[in-house]
């Protein structure tokens, strides 16, 4: 029966996690923290049926065919706080914030095979809070419930600790830079983020100089290695990483429900409602991060809770309501708008091969939208 094991646990997997079934992705752990990878399957006395799958052959998404764009593959999956692709676009990677039957708050990461969205590993913590996922798809930064320390743990490997930093104290959030050179730490509060190095921990810089009066704020990476965006309410500001130079600061007329910088850093879009005709409407402004002037303005039908740009910075994808639109960031035209979500959309990742995009939102589904050739 041993020669039989790999060919069954295949059939078995591909059958339950196929594209047309809508399958729970991350479980949610009832007792102690659980770190795993996909179970062991005992065979049964005769093989399953052979399933064969087609691989699908994807086209690039560009300004020229988001009208081809169609729902590829969809799983049901709850409380997404973010989805990251690894670097080569072969997994897509789920960071999601659960309950167990204590009401417990138990942190997931799922790492899903982008052909099939079949679990590759999976890796949760009870109490402790999943952070952020590196850009390599796998590697998570988890702050300890004290928020005094944190660890770095590789979740392809069910959760294995690569390091741990204690610290002096109390952290607010943790990312990493896109090009897996820091880890930045922001402290709770101050005004102040550690960059450590991304291998050794080792502490590199600190970032000050970012100054507010809201009692809320938030520093962070996005998709550009340049900079760390400072947000507090209103109010985004950019700072370099290298130089700590600060950029101007970018002013809004109601809550920043969303921001993005372009791969190249060049570009900066924020999502907040502005005053247009005498009407306060949800906007998408677009700024140049040299000169701080904005350079074009969306105006949306709804609120924008998530925007991206693709790799090429030639689309910029935004979550408005629950659609998805994709827009011309240069001329500012609507290209296409994609519906299939029954709430509102609150996150969104473009692979790095620009093939594919994966959305969620508070209807707990995970849909990927792609252009089959």
């Amino acid at each position: 029966m041993k020669r039989f094991l790999p060919w069954l646990i295949g059939g078995l997997l591909l059958i339950s996690l196929s594209a047309c079934s809508i399958t729970e992705v991350t479980p949610i752990p009832s007792e102690a923290p659980i770190t795993s990878t996909l179970p062991n399957i005992t065979p049964s006395q005769a093989p399953s049926p052979t399933v064969l799958v087609t691989e699908v052959v994807t086209l690039p998404i560009i300004a020229n065919n988001t009208q081809y764009l169609q729902l590829s593959q969809r799983a049901a999956v709850s409380n997404i706080q973010d989805i990251v692709w690894s670097q080569d676009s072969s997994t897509l990677t789920l960071i999601t914030q659960n309950a167990d039957s204590g009401s417990n708050q138990v942190f997931s990461v799922s790492i899903l095979d982008a052909q099939d969205l079949s679990t590759r590993a999976v890796f949760s913590s009870v109490g402790n809070r999943i952070s952020a996922v590196a850009s390599d798809g796998h590697t998570a930064a988890v702050i300890d419930k004290d928020m005094r320390a944190f660890s770095i743990v590789d979740a392809a490997s069910g959760g294995t600790t690569l390091g741990s930093k204690v610290t002096d104290f109390l952290i607010n959030n943790i990312t990493f830079s896109p090009d897996l050179r820091y880890i930045a730490v922001t402290k709770q509060e101050s005004w102040e983020v550690v960059l450590y190095d991304f291998n050794s921990l080792q502490e590199v810089r600190v970032l000050t100089g970012f100054e507010t009066a809201a009692p809320v704020f938030d520093a962070r990476f996005d998709h550009s290695p340049q900079w760390i965006a400072w947000l507090a309410r209103g109010t985004l500001q950019l700072q370099e990483v290298e130089t700590g130079r600060l950029s101007g600061i970018f002013s809004h007329e109601d809550f920043v429900t969303a921001y993005a910088i372009a791969p190249q850093g060049t570009i900066l879009a924020s999502c907040a409602a502005r005053m247009v005709g005498g009407e306060m409407l949800p906007a998408i402004t677009l700024w140049d991060t040299t000169t701080s002037m904005a350079l074009q303005m969306l105006v949306m039908n709804e609120s924008v809770y998530n925007v991206q740009f693709s790799p090429d910075e030639k689309l910029l994808v935004a979550a408005v309501g629950s659609d998805l639109q994709l827009w011309d960031p240069t001329s500012g035209m609507l290209l296409n708008t994609l519906s299939g979500h029954s709430d509102i959309i609150l996150q969104l990742a473009i692979s790095p091969d620009q093939h594919t995009i994966a959305t969620s939102g508070l209807d707990n589904q995970l849909f990927l939208w792609q252009i089959i050739e």
